[in-house]
């Protein structure tokens, strides 16, 4: 009787187990078979709706994965590929699939298309005849960001690698700056034009060194960088070129050297003359006003300068963050302006410079850029720009028309990291 018993019980205890490991199995494939789906979630998507959405909004804002329109709503396609194990968060940001995602991307539902074949297409959208004028305006007014900081980063006012720039641009801009040291301020600066000149607008060069929150740099001319001298000519005027102003320019001296102090708010520098080579061919070209007969201002840079430059500079404007709102003095001329680097309207990345120089040593003047990105993957990816620069102002007919347009472009030579952020 007890061993009929002990049978029984056996094969009982036998059966259960068998039963759990059953249960255990079908369980895990139809987890499995559910996770092993790729699925993608749509641009546009709220994602803090839900506990998972904002487990998957902390994710991408601590991993700086993706900009956020109205911190929530997804501006790339999210693509989740378990058969690579892989997360594409858009914009060459692809992680692994960890255990992290895994988790908040098991039983996803939200903004997932459906794939169902037997669906019913949507009604086509009805539009108003001046769609195609208010297209641009509206893409830019939806893609309105403005921030100082991403939720993993910290910036200081008091950094010493502000000058850290890895874009060399043709004419104009801010200085390149390379660094040797990072958090020391130990690196070197090279510029062709000032941060607020445009193409064949002046013929200043500099180079210069950098140490914690000082900088000294030699500075020169580059002749070739005008339209026109009046040297090895015994002619001293001209009639205005079509293309090109040769006037309204900024001629600096052979040899200068400038001192400044640097910190993200705020810039101060001295400039002082050391030789000019001033002769009598040297001089600039002179066009004259058509009207008046009088000649067209030129500014002939010689002597001693101070300049300062007013910015915002922990400012991310449409995703970019090399973005600033400037007041300088350089030269004696006072400036007013914005400069954007890898600015981002959906999937267009381009730079926006713009800059007015009030009447003064020379005439009242706006300049403006527009650089269009290289769409190619990887460092390629916006590591060339090129576009339109124009120059209006005063011109020799009196009136206020067209000065120059000219092709500028800049190129990133490294992947330093961004100036304002450890």
């Amino acid at each position: 009787m007890n061993i009929k018993n002990s049978f029984r019980i056996k094969l009982h205890s036998k059966f259960i187990k068998i039963l759990i490991l059953f249960c255990i199995y079908v369980a895990i494939c139809n987890s499995s078979s559910f996770a092993q789906n790729d699925f993608i979630i749509r641009s546009g998507c709220n994602i803090r709706l839900d506990i998972k959405g904002i487990q998957l909004y902390d994710y991408i804002k601590y991993n700086n994965l993706q900009n956020l329109r109205n911190d929530s709503i997804t501006t790339e396609q999210i693509g989740v590929s378990y058969s690579i194990n892989k997360v594409d968060f858009g914009n060459n940001n692809r992680v692994d699939l960890n255990s992290t995602l895994g988790s908040i991307f098991a039983n996803w539902t939200r903004c997932v298309p459906r794939t169902d074949e037997n669906r019913t297409l949507d009604a086509p959208k009805k539009t108003k005849i001046w769609s195609p004028l208010t297209y641009i305006p509206e893409r830019i007014a939806a893609n309105w960001d403005i921030r100082t900081t991403w939720s993993n980063q910290t910036r200081y006012l008091s950094s010493m690698d502000y000058y850290v720039n890895p874009y060399f641009q043709a004419f104009g801009g801010d200085p390149m700056g390379i660094p040797f040291a990072y958090g020391a301020g130990v690196g070197m600066t090279v510029a062709f034009g000032t941060p607020y000149s445009g193409p064949m607008e002046t013929d200043f060069i500099k180079g210069g060194l950098h140490f914690a929150l000082f900088e000294v740099a030699v500075t020169g001319r580059a002749k070739e960088f005008v339209l026109k001298y009046a040297n090895g000519t015994n002619r001293t005027e001209d009639f205005r070129s079509t293309w090109l102003g040769n006037w309204n320019n900024l001629f600096t001296p052979h040899l200068g050297i400038e001192f400044a102090l640097e910190i993200p708010v705020f810039r101060l520098s001295y400039f002082s003359t050391i030789d000019t080579v001033q002769e009598v061919t040297d001089n600039p070209i002179i066009v004259r006003n058509e009207v008046t007969g009088e000649p067209m201002k030129n500014n002939v840079v010689r002597g001693e300068y101070f300049g300062f430059e007013l910015r915002t500079p922990n400012l991310i404007f449409y995703n970019s963050t090399r973005a600033k709102f400037y007041f300088a003095k350089h030269f004696g001329e006072y400036h007013l302006g914005y400069a954007g680097r890898e600015m981002k309207v959906d999937d267009f990345i381009f730079d926006l410079r713009i800059d007015a120089m009030f009447a003064g040593k020379r005439e009242f003047q706006l300049l403006t850029e527009l650089y269009l990105d290289s769409p190619w993957k990887g460092f390629a990816n916006k590591a060339f720009g090129i576009g339109p620069s124009f120059r209006f102002g005063k011109t020799p007919s009196n009136n206020f028309g067209l000065i120059g347009a000219f092709i500028n472009a800049r190129i990133k030579i490294g992947d330093f990291f961004d100036k304002n952020i450890y």
